[in-house]
């Protein structure tokens, strides 16, 4: 018989966290579930000691695959996950005690709920942060995708919901991105009718100076160009999304368009970076930005917009750094 839920838990370079992680898995009160632990490539301990835990408990399956990014490992979770209901925990992170039994409960007694969120602690250098919106039922997946991309406090993380596995037939994340749950988050607001936010549990997020991306949507200069890039794809997708909304939040959706606009004009005045294929699809952005912001904007802001539209971004962007060289 299948199980209920299915936990789907990507494994890499974890070794000093995993033991807390997978440990407040088997201690839920909530017990019809599967484990999905993948260990992808990692090449400390970790596969061993997900391969010790399995041989101890058989609601585990361990999978072993040579190194392919986050994305890979969890959809190679969906391949095989058998649950009525799928959630994810990442490996450096746990969850607490109560949190499938109190919110499978809500779930089973509402069969009409697709996805289920609940509150996060993010954890940071011994601080810890309370993550949490109003309980509340949301219907239409237009009002979900924009309370996901525009209003929520939790953001589109994937890690902090438990949602119906059918949503995941035809939906995987994209291979050898980061961001990925950014990706999704246009396409999984597509397959959902009704989201329930709930007050019950806590999962606990653990920030790390070297995780991928640390959970954060935002511009880190640090980062290699290609994930960058991965980030202003992934916005662009919300993007091509947004436009077509009149509920938002005023103060994120320009944040996205400074994120944008101090990449695309950072890095498409430089010699090394070939972005011609942006060029098109930021002066869209730019556009949608004017339309839905512009009687909010100041007016450097409103002169900027239009500038761009004018003269086009490449040239704006020479503009702008041989303005930036001369202060």
């Amino acid at each position: 018989m299948n199980p209920i839920l299915s936990i789907i838990v990507p494994v890499y370079k974890v070794e000093d966290y995993i033991h807390k992680c997978i440990s407040s898995i088997l201690s839920q009160t909530f017990t019809d579930f599967e484990l999905i632990l993948i260990d992808d490539g990692s090449p400390d301990n970790c596969g061993a000691i997900c391969d010790d835990y399995a041989k101890k408990d058989n609601r585990i399956i361990v999978i072993h695959q040579k190194n392919q990014g986050l994305s890979a490992a969890r959809n190679a979770g969906l391949d095989i996950a058998k649950g009525d209901y799928i959630t994810f925990v990442d490996s450096d992170d746990s969850i607490s005690e109560y949190i499938y039994s109190d919110n499978m409960d809500i779930l089973l007694k509402d069969k009409s709920i697709d996805v289920l969120e609940y509150p996060y602690q993010k954890v940071y250098n011994q601080e810890i942060k309370l993550v949490t919106d109003p309980i509340n039922h949301i219907y239409g997946c237009n009002n979900i995708f924009s309370y996901w991309a525009l209003q929520s406090n939790k953001g589109p993380n994937v890690w902090s919901k438990i949602y119906k596995a059918s949503i995941f037939e035809t939906i995987r994340f994209p291979y050898g991105k980061v961001y990925e749950d950014l990706f999704i988050l246009p396409d999984v607001s597509e397959k959902v009718s009704h989201l329930y936010t709930s007050e019950k549990g806590f999962y606990f997020y653990t920030i790390r100076e070297n995780s991928l991306s640390n959970g954060d949507h935002s511009l880190n200069r640090e980062q290699p160009l290609n994930k960058q890039l991965d980030l202003y794809d992934a916005w662009l997708k919300v993007n091509d999304k947004i436009k077509y909304y009149k509920s938002y939040n005023k103060e994120r959706i320009f944040n996205y368009y400074r994120f944008v606009s101090a990449f695309i004009c950072t890095e498409i005045d430089n010699p090394n970076n070939d972005l011609s294929g942006y060029e098109k699809r930021f002066e869209t952005f730019n556009f949608n930005i004017i339309t839905i912001l512009y009687s909010q904007l100041k007016y450097k802001e409103k002169f900027k917009l239009i500038l761009i539209k004018m003269i086009g971004i490449r040239k704006y962007a020479t503009l702008y750094n041989l303005l930036s060289r001369l202060k």
